[in-house]
């Protein structure tokens, strides 16, 4: 099996509203970005793959296609993935495998997602009209006539029963996260919302399911982002040193059977975790990575995942919080590019985007968010709103 490396990466900052582009000019931007960076021109590129999370948000059905030709691509293969929020975990998979298995020697992973575009003649919302296409994700016999939100179902059916079943993450723990982030996103150039908060002031913002507090809980916007993956050979041409995809794993479990014992966890998570490890010889990922960006849906879910990714015994996550290790000056610094709640979160975008951010750290060329490097290896863990999906990709620069 061969090798494969991150050559280039390219990010458009998170906004709430592209309101002067469309899809298409948001991923020419991303890709000419990352080529750029690569060295190389789309008649390098083997092979595509579109990590796109949703069609009805965007507003086209089969994107990739229209694409495809916009880009160039004509003729060359193209794979169009959806998982979710973990769209991207997903995309980097395929993108790795197709290297892997001698198919192609240069893959493009590109996301994008545009979401704010919709518009519900109604009420005269756009927000309104983002709310009714999402309406068509969740579960449609059982869930769906139930469950208010994506953010209910996160907070019910994982947050709450973790915290009655070990007694953590306390609100205190779950806003200390929040604030964390938002600070961290004070550092970025490209986050969407920049806030100075407290613990007060997450506390006191408005509950949207019970603890979840408003600055809690993920954005939504547009954007894009994109990476150039090569083969061994190739890599040693391009003219940044390369960060290999050491590890990466996928791992399913509904949780919408509601099986007491899997209440309060992230199981796919979990699993994904341990066969990116195994791969990548990982034993302490405590005190083995640098780096980690994870999908902190609500900040409550950042918490559970430090214990499904092994950082900690389960029902232990908040102590990460509370010790300072999780901070941007921690033992292993998570989401210091500001996370969903700051940085912004375009399902899909966002983890294809904490990859760059990643490869961009291993690289030392993360500017004002870079955080010191030990054993070069930093990580990318996502799930989705149901807590479901499960997706981990790990990375290590050239030693």
């Amino acid at each position: 099996m061969g090798k494969a490396a991150v050559a280039g990466v390219g990010q458009l900052p998170f906004k709430a509203r592209y309101a002067d582009k469309t899809y298409f000019s948001l991923a020419f931007e991303a890709v000419k970005q990352a080529l750029d960076d690569a060295g190389l021109s789309p008649k390098d590129v083997g092979s595509v793959v579109y990590a796109i999370y949703s069609e009805p948000l965007l507003r086209q059905g089969f994107p990739d296609i229209f694409l495809h030709d916009y880009l160039g691509m004509q003729g060359k293969t193209g794979l169009k993935v959806a998982a979710a929020e973990a769209t991207g975990g997903h995309g980097i998979y395929a993108a790795v495998s197709q290297i892997a298995s001698g198919m192609a020697d240069c893959v493009l992973l590109l996301a994008v997602q545009k979401v704010s575009d919709l518009y519900d003649f109604h009420t005269g919302s756009r927000g309104d009209g983002l709310l009714k296409a999402a309406s068509l994700f969740p579960e449609y016999t059982w869930e769906r006539p139930v469950v208010p939100n994506n953010i209910a179902h996160l907070t019910g059916t994982c947050l709450v029963p973790h915290m009655d079943k070990y007694g953590s993450p306390t609100v205190e723990q779950i806003a200390r996260i929040a604030v964390k982030n938002h600070q961290n996103a004070l550092l970025n150039p490209q986050a969407q919302l920049k806030l100075n908060l407290t613990v007060e002031d997450v506390l006191n913002s408005r509950i949207i399911a019970w603890p979840t507090t408003l600055y809690e809980c993920c954005l939504y916007g547009d954007g894009a982002a994109a990476l150039v993956l090569v083969s061994e050979e190739k890599a040693r041409s391009l003219p940044h040193p390369p960060v290999w995809v050491t590890g990466t794993a996928l791992a399913d479990h509904s949780l919408h059977r509601l099986e007491p014992r899997m209440l309060g966890r992230v199981p796919g998570v979990a699993k994904a975790a341990r066969d990116a490890y195994g791969q990548a010889g990982i034993k302490d990922p405590l005190r083995e990575l640098d780096v980690v960006e994870l999908q902190d849906l609500i900040s409550g879910l950042e918490l559970i995942m430090y214990e499904e990714l092994g950082l900690c015994p389960a029902g232990e996550g908040g102590r990460l919080i509370d010790e300072g290790v999780v901070l941007r000056d921690g033992l292993l610094p998570v989401n210091p590019h500001g996370g969903c709640v700051a940085c912004g979160h375009v399902p899909g975008v966002c983890e294809v985007s904490s990859m760059g951010d990643v490869v961009l750290q291993l690289q030392e060329r993360a500017g004002a968010l870079q955080v010191p490097l030990h054993h070069g290896q930093g990580l990318v863990a996502s799930t989705c709103s149901a807590a479901s999906f499960g997706a981990v990709t790990i990375f290590k620069r050239e030693s």
